[in-house]
């Protein structure tokens, strides 16, 4: 990649991606060593990551609008996907999503995700065969038994650096969607106007965590808070709440973006930070039912009708104990 791009990618990425790629070009990771080549592999699952997030919100927002109808295979397959998550089922994820949005010929909000990812007749494109080897590299390193020598490192540095690259040249019309955190709203109503409404708007861009913000008076209310997506106006925008929170009750109280993880019936959902937030998960948080609920809506669309009551009733135990 060439230093203009890499510029665009730490300034203009959605943040989730543009500060782990910023790491990769500080001082620390500079040599072709294993902390290197760890931290690529770090950033293109991080980048999957984020991909198959926005892909199932807005799956879900097509589903409540009976634009899509889920076959019962996928609905097997989902909680697989869904909980206990790893690099490889975040793939699984994205790409079985983009292929319901094809098979019902339903554009999806950011539209060039499916070419992205998908070629013709839902085969594989070269994003995705990038993505795959990047798996199978990162599970190599996983397995007790591979011997790994400075050759194979500065090898493998060289091949997924390459992949990366690829994979984040591909994706450059991310920056057509600013990601941005709703915060505040203010109401503006006089005698014989139309009511205004004062919102502020982080954008949830770039490599820093100090976000730039601003205000803007619009004709009709944005959810709040959540972090959004938006197109040509910020009325235009695809909620990425429950799976993308930004709060301060992680470990470390630390206000910062927590991208969804996993969540298993016996246990609370949990959530990684992007920054320096600490492990985080809805147990005893401000908003943990109301985000539960949330979060069992992929549930009720996506998984068997037992599953979904699953976790439905751990819900109503819940309610019961606070």
């Amino acid at each position: 990649m060439d230093r203009q791009f890499i510029r665009r990618i730490e300034n203009d990425f959605p943040y989730p991606v543009a500060l782990e790629f910023r790491r990769l070009n500080t001082k620390e990771y500079l040599a072709s060593d294993e902390n290197r080549l760890r931290q690529i592999l770090k950033i293109s699952e991080s980048t999957i990551h984020l991909l198959a997030l926005i892909s199932i919100v807005d799956l879900l927002e097509n589903c409540i609008k009976e634009e899509i109808a889920i076959p019962d295979s996928f609905k097997k397959e989902f909680p697989v996907w869904f909980t206990r998550t790893s690099f490889g089922k975040w793939i699984s994820l994205f790409r079985e999503t983009l292929k319901l949005f094809q098979n019902n010929s339903t554009p999806m909000f950011i539209t060039e995700l499916p070419e992205y990812f998908l070629a013709g007749n839902g085969a594989e494109s070269s994003n995705q065969k990038a993505f795959n080897r990047l798996t199978t590299i990162r599970n190599q390193l996983a397995h007790p038994q591979f011997l790994l020598t400075d050759s194979i490192i500065e090898d493998f540095c060289s091949e997924t650096e390459e992949l990366l690259g690829a994979i984040l040249t591909g994706m450059d019309f991310i920056v057509k969607y600013p990601f941005l955190y709703v915060d505040q709203i203010s109401v503006r109503y006089r005698k014989w106007t139309l009511p205004s409404y004062s919102h502020t708007f982080s954008e949830v861009i770039g490599n820093s965590s100090e976000f730039n913000a601003y205000n803007k008076a619009l004709s009709e209310l944005v959810n709040t808070p959540a972090i959004i997506i938006v197109k040509d106006k910020e009325v235009e925008y695809l909620n990425l709440d429950p799976l993308l929170i930004y709060t301060n009750e992680g470990e470390n109280r630390i206000p910062d973006i927590f991208l969804y993880i996993d969540w298993i019936t016996n246990k609370s959902a949990k959530f990684r930070p992007v920054w320096n937030g600490g492990s985080f998960n809805l147990a005893g948080t401000s908003n943990e039912i109301e985000t539960l609920n949330s979060l069992l809506k992929f549930f009720e669309f996506f998984a068997a009708d037992s599953v979904y009551m699953g976790y439905k009733e751990l819900i109503e135990k819940l309610k019961l104990s606070v």
